[in-house]
């Protein structure tokens, strides 16, 4: 059965390694050829990354067998060979019913190639399956069932399988029944230690190999700390595209493909396909990025998913979200409740923890909530779930219903602008609580009578009733917002009248009532919004009081309403503990306002939302590194659903023509002239000087910057009261005035203050979110070293006409929950000194804010803080600037550059870590295509075959993995040109390379390399002819950059290289640089290079 010289008796690999350099180790077995002296070689069937699989034939007993061939062309790789091998111990190990058996493993005498014999299956692979769409719910069940089998056999006898995907999941043609079978156990972890049986460590520390898209980020991240785990991650992305034909994640290079597993959130497969209900739970689950939070065996994975069997599916909104949507189907985003269609309800909510509980619990009535957090939605949604149980079947026969519905139509507010003329007696009558609840019980009373006839009683009773009331209860039903409307058109005196005379006889009828009865109530703040502040909070307090008392005195009525949340915490009464109860209060963290809108985004425009805003980094000029375009959207709104809607709205109308600039435009613009202006409409019970425009824009005109001291403030009091400090220091701090525009601010979400943050990490910015309560009546702002603008505020000052020159502070990202670092208060005050003149000679702001400049790009690099300051004030920039503010006399700003940049301690020099080197990078060109044609697993081949060719350079210094290519690091331009000439001989096709070689200042570490330079490294390998500065009369190189397989030079690294090798480069222009002050000359080899 065996070749007698090609196994010795301990090591099976030595005489393989020991010839590998000898012609047979290079030879080429195809069809017709004896393997082994046994297997004669019939079809091939498949290539992979490893090899090649023959259908083959037993010279001995006949039979046919499959027969795997190692690859010649790794025949000389030891970790190839090692793979095999393991390949084959494995399963030999692992003998069951759904893993494949093996039956013999030996190595060819001719040409020492090792193969693996194994039983011939007939079917196809998953892979090839779900290449014709995707699988039904139980057809993946059984498939995964078979694998569960087969991997929790192999995690019981501690293999970790690590390569997980649908090419290696057989379909087997079986008469009984469907058999699945595992293949490829190459790529296994055994035992704890990510060790091979002799002890030696079976991959480079980091090395990450099996296709990418089935791995779990620990696997990505430590291939060798990866436990069973990740295999049920893979598990779980089979099951997700069992069921919906497509990858979870997906990308268009192994980076993007890399950041897509480690960071973003993938599409619930219930928007993709009918999944069982619980399946979206059950794939985030698998796919944890918190290993100790997914399923713990594969046992408990296959249960769970077994379990959801029977489920209704849930709701499919869209079967393509990746395509664009046809125009002719676009819909517009509704930014109110009231736009949207009752049947798309379900499809466009999102559910938090709050709102699924006022959902799905039978006791929660009151949704609590500021404006635009969508009170509105959620009150029709429960109205709409509750219509279908309880119409359902009676046809929706509503005369005839076990329930009634009031209003019979979606909750709406008949209310809206009738209420601002009320006269002062009726507002002091709304302005107590316990007026309030006698006008809501009344009314919810005599709504509920006039919606049941049989209700009516003795017409007797009706007289006390004015005309208008009595006809309510003479054939005309009517909801309770229009009883207390026709209630408060009559005189304080005849309202309590009618009250008292019928309060007896409503109870009577009411008494009678044995039929449910649900009532929905909305948008009371809005009617009530131009009342006193007391009115327009004891109304609705009221209302939901009435509601409460209603509802215990008899079981048949059910009340659900809506309440602002700064009514409902202003508010003081002996029940309101027990309406905590019944009471949801909206709140929404960053995060899933995120998920909501990435919901919404999928919703309206069949887009994923880093789709829809087209931009993953804006440049703000805020600071120096880009900032997220999520984040940045985030920071221009009040923390509210609503706004986010609006600001997407916009959004979508100018996407087609949407780039960075016009993408911060839009946010900005939309935030300040809609959410700023209506913030002030919306609160207006709480403002006294910002409700009315004149003195808005006044007081807006007085703002010189948007980050304010305490004093700058007390400042502008007095400004705009026109009072001096003596009057606010003597009567401002009792004064029912003081403070009230910067209050008013404030309470309105646009004025932040500087909290409590980590002990180490300085300070951190709060703005005032809708959850939060609203005193109203606070004299003072709290203590804070500054007073920060909001964003959307600042878009809506900067533009206005007159009132003097308003500065926005650079290098401060202001924004709820953003960091306040302790060096931030001195980078303002330079800033704030620099603008108390600004007639000062503009090179010296140029000079100041240069300064500025580079100390964000040097923190934004990774360099510490206080070495990045101390660094500046030894430059030779900061002396001059010193001394130039010496000769002027300008002393404060002097002090404060002094306070940001101090003079180093005299003491013994620090180490440093910062050195001149060459960075030789080495980007794979059009890497998408190549892992087409090579297969993933040969694109980690090739990879690995660079990374050992640069391994052998002589005087490498550092060697890192970048998207998809490598970051050498070397002593000289000489030895990285050296460098990129060896492997431009080591590789079949050099034009498959981009080959950049730069010279500069970095700061290197025994693993990374970082710093300004390594970033103009990485804008130089991007260069295209579209970044070329005209020159007239340059010497061009011949063809268009970029130039493939030829190695570009930077300026500094042409200067660095001896004068005798220069002779084989030829300018190619001036590019115009990210990162560069000045157009940026490049080198290109001249030919093909040496």
């Amino acid at each position: 059965m065996s070749d007698k010289g090609a196994r010795p008796s301990d090591d099976p690999w030595v005489s393989s390694a020991g010839d590998r350099g000898s012609p047979a180790a290079r030879g080429h077995l195809g069809e017709g050829d004896v393997v082994g002296e046994r297997w004669r070689l019939e079809e091939l069937l498949k290539k992979g990354g490893m090899g090649r699989v023959f259908r083959a034939t037993d010279t001995h007993l006949g039979a046919q067998v499959a027969l795997k061939l190692m690859d010649p062309a790794i025949l000389g790789t030891e970790k190839a060979r090692a793979r095999f091998l393991r390949e084959a111990q494995t399963a030999a190990r692992l003998r069951g019913p759904h893993v494949v058996q093996l039956l013999d493993f030996n190595i060819d005498a001719a040409t020492q190639a090792p193969f693996i014999v194994m039983e011939l299956l007939r079917g196809e692979d998953l892979a090839e399956r779900l290449a014709r769409g995707p699988l039904p719910y139980a057809e993946t069940v059984a498939i995964l069932g078979d694998v569960c089998s087969a991997i929790g056999k192999a995690h019981a006898s501690n293999v970790i399988h690590r390569d997980l995907k649908p090419a290696n999941i057989f379909l087997v043609d079986d008469e009984d029944r469907p058999l699945c079978k595992l293949l490829d156990f190459g790529v296994v972890k055994l035992g704890d230690l990510g060790l091979d049986p002799k002890g030696t460590p079976q991959t480079d520390a980091g090395s990450t190999l099996g296709t990418v898209s089935y791995m779990a980020p620990e696997q990505l991240a430590n291939a060798r700390e990866v436990d069973l785990r990740a295999d049920l991650w893979s598990i779980g992305v089979i099951a997700y595209e069992c069921l919906t034909g497509r990858r979870p994640f997906r990308g268009d290079s192994l980076f993007e493909l890399v950041h897509q597993i480690c960071n973003v959130t993938p599409v619930a497969p219930s928007r993709l396909a009918d999944v069982p209900g619980g399946f979206d739970g059950w794939f985030a689950r698998a796919t944890h990025r918190d290993r100790d939070r997914r399923f713990a065996s594969a046992r408990e994975l296959l249960e769970a998913l077994r379990a959801l069997a029977g489920r209704p599916p849930e709701p499919v909104v869209d079967r393509h979200p990746g395509t664009p949507p046809d125009p002719a189907h676009h819909q517009s985003w509704a930014s109110d409740a009231n736009q949207i269609d009752i049947g798309a309800l379900k499809d466009l909510t999102f559910k938090n923890a709050v709102v699924r509980e006022f959902l799905d619990s039978a006791n929660k009535h009151f949704v609590s909530g500021s404006k635009g957090l969508g009170k509105t939605l959620l009150l029709t949604y429960k109205r709409s779930v509750l219509s279908d149980i309880y119409l359902a079947a009676t046809g929706r026969d509503r005369r005839h219903a076990a329930v009634q519905f009031i209003p019979e139509g979606r909750p709406y507010l008949d209310l809206m602008g009738d209420l601002a003329s009320v006269d002062h007696t009726r507002a002091d009558l709304m302005s107590g609580l316990y007026e309030c609840k006698r006008l809501w019980s009344f009314s919810f009373r005599l709504s509920i009578v006039s919606y049941h006839s049989s209700l009516a009683g003795d017409p007797e009773d009706l007289a006390p009733l004015p005309r208008g009331l009595r006809g309510f209860l003479e054939g005309r039903p009517v909801e309770p917002t229009m009883v207390v409307k026709e209630l408060l058109s009559l005189t304080v005196r005849q309202i309590n009248q009618v009250i008292d005379a019928m309060e007896g006889p409503l109870e009577r009828r009411l008494r009678s009532l044995h039929s449910g009865t649900f009532i929905f109530v909305d948008k009371i703040d809005q009617a009530l919004r131009r009342l006193p502040r007391a009115a327009w909070i004891h109304m609705q307090a009221g209302m939901i009081e009435a509601a409460w008392d209603l509802m215990n005195a008899n079981r048949h009525v059910k009340i659900f309403a809506a309440i602002r949340e700064e009514a409902f915490s202003a508010y003081e009464s002996d029940i309101k503990t027990n309406l905590y109860g019944a009471t949801s209060t909206l709140r929404y963290a960053k995060h899933e306002l995120f998920e909501l809108l990435e919901k919404l985004t999928y919703y309206y425009e069949r887009l994923p939302l880093r789709e829809f805003i087209h931009l993953d980094v804006v440049s703000t000029g805020r600071s120096a590194r880009g900032e997220r375009a999520v984040d940045f959207l985030y920071r221009h709104t009040l923390g509210r659903p609503r706004d986010l809607v609006i600001l997407a709205s916009e959004i979508s109308r100018h996407r087609r023509a949407l780039d960075e600039r016009t993408f911060t435009r839009i946010v900005q613009d939309t935030s300040a002239g809609l959410l700023v202006a209506n913030i002030f409409d919306e609160m207006r019970v709480f403002l006294e000087v910002l409700c009315h425009r004149d003195k808005r824009d006044h007081f807006f005109g007085l703002l010189p910057c948007d980050v304010l001291t305490h004093d700058e403030v007390v400042e502008i009091w007095c400004r705009f009261h026109g009072v001096d400090r003596a009057y606010f220091d003597a009567h401002g701090r009792s004064s029912d005035d003081v403070y009230h525009p910067f209050r008013e601010l404030f309470e309105c979400g646009l004025l932040g203050v500087l909290g409590g943050g980590p002990a180490a990490g300085g300070q951190v910015q709060r703005f005032r979110q809708p959850h939060d309560a609203v005193v109203g009546s606070r004299h003072e702002l709290p203590r804070s070293r500054y007073y920060l603008l909001h964003p959307s505020l600042r878009a809506l000052i900067e533009p206005l006409p007159g009132g003097g020159r308003f500065n926005a502070i650079r290098h401060v990202v202001i924004g709820h929950g953003e960091p306040w670092p302790r060096h931030v208060d001195l980078v303002v005050d330079v800033q704030r000194e620099l603008f108390r003149r600004p007639e000062a000679d503009e090179e010296i702001a140029e000079a100041v804010f240069s300064l500025l400049d580079r100390l964000a790009a040097d923190i934004a690099d990774g360099e510490a803080v206080d070495a990045a300051r101390r660094a500046i004030a030894a430059s030779t920039a900061f002396a001059r600037l010193s001394a130039e503010l010496e000769r002027i006399h300008w002393d404060e700003l002097h002090l404060a550059l002094l306070d940001l940049f101090p003079a180093a301690r005299r003491v013994e020099p620090e180490l440093t870590n910062r050195v001149e080197v060459a960075m030789l990078l080495i980007d794979i060109v059009r890497s998408t295509r190549l892992i087409r044609d090579l297969g993933d697993t040969g694109f980690v081949d090739h990879l690995q075959r660079l990374r050992g060719a640069l391994r052998g350079s002589a005087n490498l210094r550092l060697l890192k993995g970048v998207g998809d290519g490598y970051l050498a690091v070397y002593p000289t331009v000489a030895r990285a040109l050296e460098a990129a000439r060896m492997l431009r001989r080591a590789v079949d096709d050099p034009a498959q390379l981009r080959i950049v070689i730069h010279w500069g200042p970095v700061r290197m570490s025994d693993h990374d390399v970082i710093g300004t330079e390594v970033h103009r490294l990485f804008r130089i390998e991007a260069v295209t002819d579209d970044d070329r500065a005209e020159e007239p009369g340059a010497d061009r190189a011949d063809a268009a950059l970029p130039h493939p397989g030829l190695v570009t030079l930077s300026r500094s690294a042409l200067a660095a290289l001896p004068e005798a090798a220069r002779a084989g480069f030829r300018r190619a222009g001036a590019f115009r640089l990210k990162g560069f002050d000045e157009p940026e000359p490049i080198w290109v080899e001249a030919g093909g290079g040496a």
